[in-house]
């Protein structure tokens, strides 16, 4: 099969249209349209579906892309691994992270990563835990940074940190002032919380159900952005690790209030790898960059609670 005709498709496929993989190789839609053609002509069967608002995989179509996918991945670990054998430190770290630290952590991180690596670059995907577990699991991310991940065989912990759920308000709401709250003082007002594949989310539920404590649910997002920016209206609250709102606790735009109950689940970052895959030198770099980056793990609710006592 003719290479430039596999690119346009792989191209195309990621880009969902014609005109967006042509702006993307910088050549014609006109002619990612004859490549495409011409590889549909050699495999004797369609692989896309043209339609008005961009263009869809046929069966046949999503089973190249896959393997298209599977082979860039493969060539961008032998090119690691040549750089490796010349003793460069330059490379492409995929990365999969949950939405909470990419306001103040992550970029904090990769700053200071690449003041000591400047040729290694990033490909970072943002997205919920169960999806950073999937990407994992199917190859297409090197590295995942999740939250309390049911982690199973191969994905396994490589490391990270924990910290409390921590009531999450605006300044001016009745809760801002206090130095604690418990689940049942919660009740009384309304939250705003992430979806279900949010490691977050699940944890908030655990919570919940073993304090037998239900929220009155104002809002429930895919966005930790969007939860944030609800509570920073002052119509609810949220339940968060610190991390996920530092940069708008430090603003004084949100306020963390610790919450009582001292035998509560901590939330847990984790830094997650497929057992079986040896990670590209980029990738392990940045792996024990994060590891020895990583916070200490920090209760701030016991010592909150034992300043006041």
């Amino acid at each position: 099969m003719d290479l430039t005709a596999l690119r346009y498709f792989f191209e195309t496929a990621l880009a969902g249209s014609i005109r967006q993989a042509a702006e993307r190789v910088h050549v014609a839609p006109s002619a990612i349209s004859r490549q495409i053609a011409k590889l549909e002509h050699e495999l004797g069967t369609a692989l896309l579906e043209r339609r008005s608002n961009g263009v869809r995989l046929t069966p046949a179509g999503e089973l190249l892309a896959k393997q298209m996918q599977l082979t860039v991945r493969d060539i961008t670990r032998v090119r690691s691994q040549i750089d490796e054998l010349k003793g460069l430190r330059r490379g492409e770290v995929s990365l999969w992270c949950i939405e909470g630290l990419v306001d103040n952590y992550l970029p904090d991180v990769i700053g200071r990563f690449t003041q000591q690596y400047p040729e290694i670059t990033f490909n970072i995907v943002i997205t919920s835990t169960d999806r950073i577990v999937q990407a994992l699991i199917a190859d297409e991310a090197e590295i995942g940074i999740a939250l309390n991940a049911s982690l199973k065989q191969p994905i396994v912990n490589s490391g990270g940190w924990s910290e409390p759920v921590q009531a999450i308000v605006a300044p001016g709401h009745p809760l801002a002032n206090r130095t604690s709250v418990t689940l049942s003082e919660l009740t009384e007002f309304k939250a705003a919380l992430p979806d279900t594949t949010f490691g977050v989310r699940r944890l908030v539920d655990r919570i919940l159900e073993s304090q037998g404590t239900v929220l009155r649910v104002l809002a429930t997002t895919n966005s930790i952005q969007m939860t944030a920016s609800i509570a920073r209206q002052g119509i609810a609250f949220t339940l968060m690790p610190y991390f996920a709102v530092a940069r708008d606790c430090a603003a004084g735009s949100l306020v963390a209030v610790p919450v009582a109950e001292t035998e509560m689940e901590m939330a847990c970052v984790e830094f997650c790898t497929h057992e079986s895959r040896r990670l590209p030198l980029a990738a392990r770099e940045f792996l024990n960059f994060l590891k020895s980056s990583a916070p200490a793990s920090h209760n701030p609710r016991k010592k909150r609670l034992h300043a006041v006592a």
